[in-house]
């Protein structure tokens, strides 16, 4: 009996890492139900290693994260794959670039070895990542590590409202795109009556401010208060959100946060999800649904928690990139045949 295809997972992330997240669950799981088999290597090791790994067993598929901590070049990419036995390769882009924020050449140096680019925010991000790569982009959208969207919710007497994000500047310079907007944001959400509000995250300052918060904690964060608010950077890329929109959703609260196009497959109010043009109307929407109530928030917040884990995890997302490229059973139901839909770049 032929086994499973073997994934080599180049992660983005330095160990120790746990392994609750960046796929490394959700490949675990597929594993477990043999649909694959996955080695997983961080990129602080070096090529060389990588290819020691698996030198009894070539992978049948290069399962690439992100790769910014080491710092690949192309000449390194090429020989690793070839060293492998030339399988195809599949690179997740999980940030946003623009503006300030550059592509980097170890970015690029996967992208043009990849078979399958799948990308967080098509538009702009998508023709940035086709012109460096050459290589046609698909859509992926963020989502909630399992560990959160299994987590039973232990907290007591939730109340008032949660901001969660950065700010970054310098001199009073948004640093990246739309970090001006979170601001206005914070200050229009300071001035609704009643608003409890807390925020949490580098680089604010003031009588709302809470600190960072390690990322293993944004859940218990979230769910100390009743409503949880966002405000996304890159909101010119279609389709672009961050993971701490997932995050909330699973976290049973109601979440409010900027529009960007390209996202009318997410869920509406029916199931907590709140989506603004401005900061101004985000905060306004925020008035009006502490006028609800803490029964009516918290019953909203329990259909989020169940729309994410039924159709916004990082299982979902790892069968809809390998589906193409294995015989991994792609999701059907839900967002996935709309997201599936939008189509490559």
């Amino acid at each position: 009996m032929a086994s499973p295809p073997l994934v080599l997972h180049v992660s983005n992330e330095r160990p120790p890492v746990s392994p609750d997240y960046g796929f490394l669950r959700a490949f675990r799981e597929l594993a477990a139900d043999g649909v694959l088999r996955h080695e997983w290597i961080a990129p602080a090791a070096t090529p060389e290693r990588i290819a020691g790994l698996t030198a009894g067993a070539r992978p049948d598929l290069v399962f690439v994260q992100s790769p910014q901590p080491h710092r690949w070049t192309e000449r390194a990419v090429a020989g690793l794959l070839r060293t492998l036995g030339s399988p195809p390769v599949v690179v997740w882009e999980g940030d946003a670039w623009g503006g300030r924020k550059r592509l980097k050449a170890r970015n690029v140096a996967w992208l043009r070895h990849a078979d399958g680019v799948y990308s967080v925010a098509l538009g702009r991000q998508a023709e940035l990542l086709r012109r460096a790569g050459g290589r046609p982009v698909r859509y992926v959208p963020h989502v909630t590590p399992l560990c959160f969207a299994d987590s039973p919710d232990e907290a007591t007497e939730p109340r008032g409202v949660a901001l969660v994000g950065s700010l970054l500047t310098y001199c009073g310079v948004e640093l990246l795109a739309d970090d001006g907007e979170r601001a206005r944001l914070a200050r229009e959400l300071a001035r609704v009556p009643g608003c409890e509000l807390s925020i949490y995250g580098r680089g604010w300052r003031g009588a709302h401010a809470r600190g960072p918060v390690p990322y293993d904690d944004q859940l218990a964060v979230m769910r100390r208060a009743l409503i949880t608010v966002g405000w996304d950077r890159f909101r010119g890329h279609s389709g672009y959100f961050s993971d701490r929109l997932p995050i909330a959703l699973s976290a049973g609260r109601v979440h409010v946060s900027s529009r960007q196009p390209d996202l009318g497959w997410l869920p509406g109010a029916e199931s907590g999800l709140h989506l603004a043009d401005t900061p101004r109307e985000a905060a306004e929407r925020v008035r009006d649904l502490l006028g609800a109530g803490p029964g009516r928030l918290l019953a909203d917040g329990v259909r989020a928690a169940a729309w994410a884990r039924a159709h916004l995890t990082e299982l979902h997302a790892l069968r809809h990139m390998l589906s193409g490229h294995l015989p991994v059973p792609a999701p059907r139901s839900g967002p996935w045949p709309a997201i599936a839909a939008l189509g490559s770049v």
